[in-house]
């Protein structure tokens, strides 16, 4: 990763370069009081992430880790082709889920009824009939990417077993605590976590699902035993397809008239592409401009208050949900990749 410029690098990079989309001060105001005023008010943070119904809890740290590690490895491109029905799978509830929560509910749905799909011997040797099962939607969608999927999962196994006696909380014991040890040894030796890509003259990243795996073992654990990290603050938002959304409905972001009509078009953009790369790039840059605000208004005040991109990312990606019809109406970018 030496010669690679780190998600945040490549942020401030892509605003200096980009054609097609502009950061706006404005913009970013709002949303930083916004954040601000969920987190002195009304307790927004990493608890309330904690709280929810699907994720991990009541179990062993290695046992945690070893789930958030499965489903990170699989974390990618829910949405349906057009036309088709979306992937969904009901909770333990009854309540149909989407999007990452679908992925939650089915990897919880299969180790309910005893497949061992968090195990590094299963994931290793996982079949296409078993991951079938696994994944198996109860609408009449089917989730896409099946075959790169199993093979991130049979890969992911492998080098669990070669390399790390097994588990994915050896990994984060050998980083000592550190963010970017922790993010290179993912990178290194998890093929599936490689977000890289050329933009301009530069090799650049945005690590979507390698830092959303650091991130989660600190939320999950509370930022305590393997779950403390010294430098957390160094990880960036999360580019996907929502949070640019959100950041467009807030005016953070501005897209030319030429993006926009792509979106509008909803033609597929290719991995790699400039436009791909400048709104996932500018995602990055418009999170670390409202975290900046949000600090200077903690710093005015006098406040002491924990804030970071990955509460900022928190925020947006649940306000998305939360708002679907608003961000909607500017379709998301149309990018199948196993990245995000």
């Amino acid at each position: 990763m030496s010669n690679i410029l780190n998600p945040r690098v490549t942020g401030r990079f892509i605003n200096k370069e980009s054609k097609h989309i502009k950061c706006n001060p404005h913009g970013v105001d709002k949303v930083a009081e916004l954040i601000y005023k969920a987190i002195t008010k009304d307790g927004f943070g990493r608890k309330i992430w904690q709280k929810h119904d699907l994720n991990p809890r009541g179990q062993t740290e290695q046992e945690m880790i070893n789930w958030i590690f499965f489903v990170d490895t699989v974390n990618f491109s829910f949405w349906p082709d057009e036309g088709d029905v979306k992937f969904g799978v009901k909770d333990h509830n009854g309540k149909l889920q989407t999007g990452y929560w679908s992925l939650c509910a089915a990897v919880n749905r299969a180790l309910k009824v005893g497949i061992p799909v968090t195990d590094a011997e299963f994931m290793a040797n996982a079949t296409r009939e078993q991951i079938e099962t696994i994944f198996r939607s109860d609408t009449e969608g089917k989730i896409p990417l099946l075959d790169e999927r199993l093979k991130a999962i049979n890969d992911a196994g492998k080098v669990l077993l070669d390399r790390f006696f097994g588990s994915f909380s050896f990994c984060v014991m050998r980083a000592g605590k550190d963010v970017q040890k922790l993010l290179d040894i993912i990178v290194d030796n998890f093929e599936s976590y490689r977000d890289i890509s050329q933009y301009k003259d530069k090799t650049v990243s945005f690590l979507k699902r390698a830092q959303i795996l650091v991130s989660d073992i600190w939320t999950c654990l509370d930022g305590k035993g393997l779950g403390e990290f010294t430098n957390i603050n160094e990880i960036t938002m999360f580019a996907d397809y929502r949070v640019p959304q959100s950041l467009v409905a807030f005016n953070v972001l501005q897209y030319s008239d030429e993006l926009k009509n792509r979106l509008k078009s909803r033609t597929p953009i290719l991995p790699g592409d400039e436009l791909e790369s400048e709104i996932r790039g500018m995602s990055i840059y418009g999170c670390d401009q409202v975290l900046e605000q949000v600090e200077e208004m903690a710093l005015e005040s006098g406040r002491q208050i924990e804030v970071n991109a990955i509460l900022v990312d928190y925020f947006l990606w649940e306000w998305a949900r939360d708002n679907r019809a608003l961000v909607d109406e500017l379709p998301f970018h149309r990018c199948r990749t196993i990245y995000y």
